[in-house]
C-alpha cells in the first residue's frame, strides 16, 4: 500500500471516530476519575492504534469491521472507567451517542453514494472526510446541547430499577438496524432503505428519549413536591403546638391576673403599715417565682417566625448556638410553601451536622432579607466534614441515595429565577438562596 494511501484512510478513520468519542467525555467534563490529561493521552493512544489498523487492514484481506468492532468495545471500557458517575446511566447516554455516530456516518456514506456513484467507490476518500467533517460541524452545536440537557435530567432522576434496564431498549433497537446496514458496499448504500434505516434509527432515539426525559422530568418534580408537602406538614405540626403553648399561655395569664389581685393587697397591706424592708423581701421573692418570659419574635411573618422559633429551641437542647437575623414582611413576595421548604431544608440539615460536632462550638447563622422582589437566604453552620456527592449531587447522611433537600432548594430556586449554592470550606457549610421573584412570568 502507498504512504499517501495509507496516511488518507488513517485520517478518514480518525475524523469520523475521535470527534464521537470527544464529545461523549463533554457533559462529564468536571466528573473525571483522572487528570483530564491522562484521560486524553489514553483515548489518543487507543485512537492512534486504531486508525493504524484499520489504514492497515485496508491492504489486506482482513476485514476492517472487526477491527472497529474490537475497539469500540476497548473505547467503551476506557470511557467507562474513566467517568466519576452512575454507570448505568453513563451506559443510557453512550448508547444514544453510538447511535448518533452511526447515523452520521451512514449519512456520509450514502451522500457520497448518491453523488457520486461508481461500482469501484471507497469511502475513505480525502471527498470521504469532508464529507463527514461537514456533516459533523453542522450537527456538533445540537448535539453537545442535547447531550447536556439530557444528561442533567438524567442525574437528577433516582430510579435505580429503571436505569438497570432502560438502555436496553435503544441499544436492542441499534444491534437489529446495525445487522440490516452492516454492509457499506457502494450498491447498498446507494439504496434509500439504507439512509431511511439510519434516519428511522435517529428518530427513534429521539422520539424514546424525549418520551422517557419527560417521564423523568415528571418523576423528579413528584419528588420535589412530595418533599415539599413533607415540609408543609411539618410546619403544620409545628403551627398546632405552638397553638397550643399560646392556649396556655392565656390560660396562664388569666390565672396571673387573678393571682396578681392577691398581690397587690398584700403589697398595699405592707405600704399601709410602713414595712418597707418585709416588703423588698416580698417583692423580690415574688419576682424569683416568676416563669421566664420564652416568647420570641423573629419576624413578621407568622410561618416563618414558628419554623425559626421550633429550630431555635431544638438547638438549644443540643447545645448549639443559634442566631438568625430577619428581615422579612408579614406577607411574602413568594409563597409560604414554597420558601418555608427552603429554609425547613436548610435548616433540617444545618441542626443534623452540628449535632455530630464535638471538637469545638457548633452554631447556626441564619439570615434573610427580601430586597423588592428579591430574597435573600442564607444558612451557615459548623460541620464535621465535607458532605459526600456523588454525581455532582448531595448523598442522604440518612438514608441510601441522594438528598432530597437539597435537590429541593434547588428545584424551587430555580422555578423562582434564582439559585442556590452550597459549598464545605474548613469545618463550615455555606448555604446560599437567591430568589428573583421579579422575573417570574
Amino acid at each position: 500500500m502507498k504512504l499517501s494511501a495509507f496516511v488518507t484512510i488513517f485520517l478518514f478513520e480518525t475524523v469520523t471516530t475521535l470527534p464521537y468519542r470527544v464529545l461523549g467525555y463533554y457533559p462529564f467534563r468536571k466528573q473525571l476519575r483522572f487528570p483530564a490529561w491522562s484521560i486524553a493521552l489514553l483515548v489518543g493512544i487507543s485512537q492512534l492504534l486504531q486508525s493504524s489498523i484499520y489504514a492497515w487492514m485496508s491492504g489486506t484481506s482482513l476485514p476492517q469491521r472487526a477491527a472497529e468492532g474490537v475497539f469500540a468495545i476497548v473505547c467503551f471500557l476506557i470511557y467507562m472507567i474513566s467517568i466519576d458517575a452512575d454507570h448505568w446511566k453513563t451506559l443510557f447516554l453512550y448508547v444514544f451517542l453510538f447511535d448518533f455516530t452511526v447515523v452520521l456516518r451512514g449519512s456520509a456514506y450514502f451522500i457520497e453514494a448518491r453523488l457520486f456513484y461508481s461500482p469501484a467507490l471507497v469511502f475513505d476518500s480525502p471527498r470521504s472526510i469532508l464529507i463527514n467533517l461537514l456533516l459533523l460541524i453542522v450537527t456538533i452545536p445540537f448535539m453537545v446541547a442535547f447531550l447536556a440537557r439530557t444528561k442533567d435530567l438524567v442525574f437528577q432522576t433516582d430510579a435505580p430499577a429503571l436505569w438497570h434496564v432502560i438502555w436496553l431498549l435503544p441499544a436492542f433497537t441499534t444491534v437489529i438496524v446495525m445487522m440490516y446496514t452492516a454492509d457499506i458496499s457502494p450498491e447498498n448504500v446507494y439504496q434509500f432503505r439504507f439512509f431511511f434505516s439510519r434516519v428511522l434509527l435517529i428518530l427513534g432515539m429521539f422520539g424514546v428519549y424525549q418520551v422517557l426525559l419527560h417521564s423523568l422530568d415528571v418523576i423528579r418534580r413528584e419528588a420535589v413536591t412530595a418533599e415539599q408537602a413533607t415540609q408543609q406538614a411539618n410546619l403544620l405540626a409545628l403551627q398546632r403546638t405552638q397553638y397550643s403553648q399560646l392556649a396556655r399561655h392565656i390560660e396562664e395569664t388569666r390565672q396571673a391576673r387573678h393571682d396578681l389581685a392577691q398581690h397587690l393587697r398584700i403589697i398595699n397591706s405592707y405600704l399601709n403599715t410602713g414595712s418597707e424592708e418585709a416588703l423588698r423581701e416580698y417583692v423580690a421573692h415574688y419576682e424569683q417565682s416568676l416563669p421566664p418570659d420564652t416568647s420570641r419574635t423573629w419576624c413578621k411573618n407568622y410561618a416563618v417566625n414558628t419554623l425559626i422559633h421550633y429550630y431555635y429551641e431544638e438547638s438549644e437542647k443540643s447545645g448549639i448556638d443559634f442566631t438568625a437575623n430577619l428581615n422579612l414582611p408579614a406577607d411574602l413576595p413568594i409563597g409560604e410553601p414554597e420558601f418555608c421548604s427552603i429554609l425547613g431544608n436548610l435548616l433540617e440539615n444545618a441542626l443534623l451536622a452540628c449535632r455530630v460536632v464535638k471538637d469545638t462550638a457548633p452554631f447556626i447563622r441564619v439570615l434573610a432579607k427580601a430586597d423588592g422582589h428579591r430574597i435573600i437566604l442564607t444558612v451557615d453552620n459548623t460541620c464535621t466534614e465535607a458532605p459526600k456527592t456523588k454525581d455532582e449531587r448531595f448523598l442522604s447522611s440518612r438514608h441510601e441515595g441522594y438528598g432530597l433537600g437539597t435537590a429541593s432548594v434547588r428545584a424551587i430556586a430555580q422555578k423562582n429565577n434564582g439559585s442556590a449554592d452550597f459549598r464545605y470550606e474548613e469545618g463550615m457549610f455555606y448555604a446560599s438562596v437567591i430568589l428573583n421573584l421579579s422575573a417570574k412570568a
